[in-house]
This record gives structure tokens, C-alpha cells and sequence, in this order.
């Protein structure tokens, strides 16, 4: 076998997480049951028009164009904490689960690492109930 270089895909017919690279950088992070028949359908949508129905990534409407593909076995019970943990290490361009909906202006940011926590506030016997009076 090694004299054909043929390579071991068995690990692709258990369920894992998957990362789809354009050259060196991941672009998408999915996980799936059954990895092999998932991988076929980006493969199959790299750049066609996707119709009404069809989910996954894409860009404007077609498939993205990617050209390697990673692959991590895990249990089922570790696909989603996997592929959350992948998504915000790698923060693909394609991925919208796990990645901050808008992002942090520069000075809102530097306001947020100045505020801090208070804590060791005296606490009282029992908590106070404003209610508003009807007129």
C-alpha cells in the first residue's frame, strides 16, 4: 500500500467536525454524522447558483470555493463543544454560529477593559420594593 501513497480516509465514515480551507486559511468550520456524504455537498456547491431550500455556506447566493479540507473525529456528544471551540480559535469568514453578531469599536473596547467589577457591597436583611402609586 505505502508504494501507491495510498492515504486512510476511514476515520471520514464516523461523525466529527471539519474545517474547508482556501490555501492556508479556514474559511468554514462544520460538523457532521456522516462526514463524507456533508464534505460531497460543499463539494458539489463550490460556486453554483444555490436555489431556495439549500442551506450552508455561501457567498452572494453560491457555494463557497475552497480547496482542502481538514477533518477531527470526535464522539456525537463532542461535535457541537468541538465545533464551537474551532469556531472562535480559527474565526472563519463563512461561519455565523459562535462569532460575535457586530464588532467592538476600538474605543468601546478600551472603555470595557477599563470598567470594573464591584464587589464586598454591604448587603441588606431583606430587599427593598419600590411600587409605584396610582394617582
Amino acid at each position: 500500500m505505502d508504494e501507491h501513497r495510498f492515504m486512510d480516509v476511514s476515520k471520514l465514515m464516523h461523525c466529527g467536525v471539519y474545517a474547508l480551507l482556501r490555501g492556508k486559511e479556514v474559511i468554514y468550520i462544520g460538523k457532521s454524522r456522516k462526514p463524507l456524504i456533508r464534505l460531497y455537498t460543499h463539494f458539489r456547491n463550490r460556486g453554483r447558483l444555490l436555489g431556495k431550500g439549500i442551506t450552508g455556506p455561501n457567498v452572494n447566493g453560491k457555494g463557497i470555493s475552497f480547496d482542502g479540507v481538514w477533518f477531527l473525529p470526535c464522539m456525537l456528544g463532542q461535535m457541537d463543544t468541538l465545533e464551537n471551540y474551532m469556531i472562535r480559535k480559527y474565526m472563519p469568514q463563512h461561519n455565523v454560529k459562535g462569532k460575535p453578531l457586530m464588532a467592538i469599536p476600538d474605543d468601546v473596547r478600551e472603555l470595557l477593559t477599563q470598567m470594573m467589577v464591584i464587589t464586598g457591597l454591604p448587603q441588606e436583611d431583606s430587599p427593598k420594593v419600590y411600587i409605584r402609586r396610582m394617582l
